[in-house]
């Protein structure tokens, strides 16, 4: 009996690809309806100004007014989040908090040219330790923040505390790196921090480069391998850095038991760009359920993590099922359902759980289609 393999019909995913490539695949800019559908999709996927930036030498006059636009926007989205972290670091720097500025700008400033390529942030991640988050929430409340919830509460299920300004950008406090209350606590990273300036002059700490992409790897998996664009950033800052700081990336994540995470990169690596994530001289353990982590596995996470998609209970409860699948071991996932039991009563308890994606648009970003509940 022969099976007869039906084709997939390419998505906007697969046109987005050929373009972020180097040198990227120009062809796609052939036909006319690839080229409509990459317009309204780049922006959802976050990588809008990259494909801009790619493009914008081969289109013709009239469509580089769409390069043009999204180029400008982020380079404006940009500079503010640059002039907000600031602020930010300068308030905290005087009440002698130390702290370390994660993602956003300054991972701009490092790995992207010109910086506003990168995807415009929404809001700025610092780590702060344990000890110096309760005088770092004060300073910020002082100075006008709104607190999200109490440092306790925040500390029983999440790995960040968050605080809004009506006038400035969102803040995350973050006193683990990610993956809520079983993620790794930051005070290990300053250790490892490295030191930046900002073109202010203003000097703050930066995560070392290898933690750098240990975070990039953990914020992937835990956004349950969120858009293109956040696969993308981990390929360009691996592809940056020398074998031996990817492998200090791979053995801590290793250490702190996230092979699970490790495993499902090397899968989303194979089915977006065809290549290796893990060295192969370098050896992953298998985790408790290893033969559940593979391309069907990836696919799962990608149509949970489709932008726009309506965040209700039951989209929620599908997307806890596929993170326990990519625990480590039987303690692991012990851990990782007790936070679930938490989790639930604090969203039950605040009415959390009917919402939507919070996604951020501007200029040659198209609103993502209605999704029922």
């Amino acid at each position: 009996m022969v099976t007869r393999m039906v084709a997939r019909t390419p998505g906007p995913v697969d046109l987005l690809i050929p373009l972020l490539t180097e040198p990227p695949d120009l062809s796609v800019l052939q036909d006319d309806a690839s080229w409509k559908i990459i317009q309204e999709n780049a922006g959802r996927y976050g990588v809008a100004a990259l494909i801009a930036y790619a493009v914008r030498p081969h289109v013709s006059h009239i469509e580089r007014v769409w390069c043009d636009t999204v180029l400008i926007d982020n380079w404006r989205r940009y500079e503010r989040m640059l002039g907000h972290l600031d602020y930010v670091l300068g308030l905290l720097a005087s009440a002698g908090i130390p702290t370390i500025a994660l993602k956003g700008p300054l991972l701009a400033r490092r790995y992207f040219d010109p910086p506003f390529l990168r995807k415009p942030s929404v809001d700025l991640d610092l780590a702060v330790t344990g000890q110096h988050l309760a005088r770092a929430c004060e300073v910020l409340v002082n100075a006008g923040y709104i607190q999200d919830r109490p440092i306790p509460e925040a500390q029983a299920w999440s790995h960040h505390i968050g605080l809004s300004n009506p006038a400035r950008a969102r803040l995350e406090l973050h006193f683990k790196l990610s993956h809520q209350a079983v993620g790794i606590p930051v005070d290990e990273f300053f250790e490892r921090s490295v030191r930046c300036t900002l073109p202010s002059g203003r000097e703050t700490q930066i995560l070392g480069p290898a933690d750098q992409l240990l975070h990039l790897l953990l914020h992937f998996a835990h956004s349950r391998f969120g858009t293109l664009f956040h696969l993308y950033e981990i390929r360009r800052v691996f592809r940056a850095e020398p074998p031996k700081v990817r492998h200090e990336a791979i053995q801590r994540a290793i250490d702190h038991h996230f092979c699970g995470v490790l495993r499902m990169v090397d899968v989303a690596f194979g089915v977006r760009w065809g290549e290796r994530f893990l060295p192969e001289d370098l050896a992953v353990p298998s985790t408790w359920l290893n033969w559940r982590l593979n391309e069907k596995l990836y696919r799962s996470f990608e149509l949970y993590s489709e932008p726009g998609l309506a965040l209700t209970l039951r989209t929620r409860l599908r997307a806890r099922s596929l993170e326990f699948q990519i625990t480590d071991g039987l303690s692991e996932a012990f851990s990782y359902s007790m936070l679930l039991l938490r989790t639930a009563r604090f969203q039950f308890a605040a009415g959390g759980w009917g919402t939507a994606k919070n996604l951020t648009y501007g200029p040659g970003y198209s609103t993502p289609p209605s999704r029922g509940k």
